[in-house]
């Protein structure tokens, strides 16, 4: 009997358990949420963009010359200004090669020609004299050869001969002094006085200091961002597109102003190249007198002022994924799953978005579709994204683009 009571006892007691077990309030506990990664993003604003095309080249003179001997004969002065990067004018005697022979040559054909314009004369007396004679004695008009033809003709014939001898010695005289045929600078000096200079002999380099060109290489797509003038096409200065040269010296930037004036219209084979060319006005402001000198052979970076677009999307380089690809932080309304019910939560998620790249260079990308006014860019590196993940947006550092 007392046996059977505790057992009861015991029966009634896991069973009062058993009920207050069930009575209690279970603790509430929330699914721990994860970290989301942190992203920097751009505002996305419809802007006006004029194109600027980077290209880099050097700068040379659109004139230079190799200056020759046209005849022979020693060199008996030589300019101050015929030395290496000395400037001068059109007309400038930069040489002057022994006339003397050239002298007494010129002496010898203009005797030439008076023989010849007096033989000449005394032929037409002499065919005067004929034709009198004929008209005298009723005979009529006398043969070519009796009215002395063949000897008109023939002096005639040597007087022509005479003068042009005399002319070409004049122009041999006259090559003994060598001019300056622009404006320019003496890029080599070849020749100093006492050397004999033979027929053709190399005595110098020369350039003009009027026009720098630079020949700029292209990808063949970049030509459509610049209205490049149609090959034979005569174009103001003023109406072709602008290009903003650089070079550096240290830490000194130095800037020409310049404008493209033609394309080459051919694709380089070597690196499937297509060159325009650029030109600046006055590259060593000698007509003005002020700004740095842009030397022959300077290496140069090029800007090139392109055409002008409306409502374009302009984003840092970096923001492109891919070649076409960016990612957009999107506010998505979604459900938090907790133990027994759920509740509505909003949080932020990293879609991936194509889009219509108009231009893309190392610095900036252009995109004319695909991102609406106002969405958020992200242009922060990320090392495992997926599409719809979730992140948090962290103001972006400010940056001069």
């Amino acid at each position: 009997m007392k046996i059977i009571s505790t057992f009861t006892v015991a029966i009634i007691g896991i069973a009062f358990a058993i009920m207050l077990a069930k009575s209690a309030k279970k603790p509430e506990s929330k699914i721990p949420q994860p970290k989301l990664p942190a992203v920097e993003v751009k505002i996305a604003e419809a802007t006006r963009h004029t194109y600027r095309i980077q290209s880099q080249g050097t700068a040379l003179p659109r004139t230079s010359i190799r200056l020759v001997s046209e005849v022979s004969g020693k060199v008996v002065s030589v300019a101050k200004s015929f030395d290496v990067g000395q400037i001068f004018t059109k007309g400038d005697v930069l040489l002057k090669i022994d006339a003397r022979d050239y002298e007494l040559a010129l002496a010898q054909a203009r005797s030439q020609v008076a023989q010849a314009q007096l033989r000449l004369q005394m032929e037409v007396k002499e065919a005067d004299v004929v034709r009198r004679e004929w008209e005298l004695l009723n005979q009529g008009e006398p043969s070519g050869l009796q009215a002395r033809e063949p000897q008109l003709a023939s002096a005639r014939a040597a007087l022509e001969a005479a003068l042009a001898a005399e002319e070409a010695a004049k122009r041999n005289l006259d090559r003994c002094e060598i001019r300056a045929p622009f404006d320019g600078m003496v890029a080599r000096a070849g020749v100093r006085p006492g050397q004999f200079a033979a027929l053709a002999t190399p005595l110098g380099e020369l350039f003009a200091t009027d026009v720098a060109e630079v020949r700029l290489p292209l990808i063949a797509s970049d030509l459509s961002f610049i209205d490049l003038p149609r090959p034979g096409a005569k174009v103001a200065l003023g109406q072709a597109p602008k290009v903003t040269l650089s070079a550096r010296a240290g830490e000194r930037r130095t800037e020409w102003l310049g404008h493209i004036v033609r394309s080459e219209e051919t694709v380089d084979p070597m690196n499937r190249m297509v060159y325009v060319v650029a030109q600046v006005i006055d590259p060593y402001g000698l007509a003005k007198r002020d700004g740095a000198p842009l030397r022959s052979g300077t290496f140069v970076r090029a800007s090139i002022e392109g055409r002008t677009q409306e409502n374009v999307i302009v984003l840092p380089r970096h923001a492109l994924r891919g070649k076409n690809q960016v990612w957009i932080v999107s506010e998505k309304s979604t459900l938090q799953e907790w133990l027994g019910y759920r509740e509505p939560s909003h949080h932020k998620r990293l879609i991936f978005r194509s889009v219509d790249v108009s231009f893309a260079d190392a610095k900036q990308v252009i995109v004319a579709a695909g991102i609406q006014q106002g969405e958020q860019v992200v242009v922060s590196l990320l090392a495992a994204v997926v599409d719809g993940m979730g992140v948090k947006v962290r103001e972006a550092e400010s940056t001069d683009e």
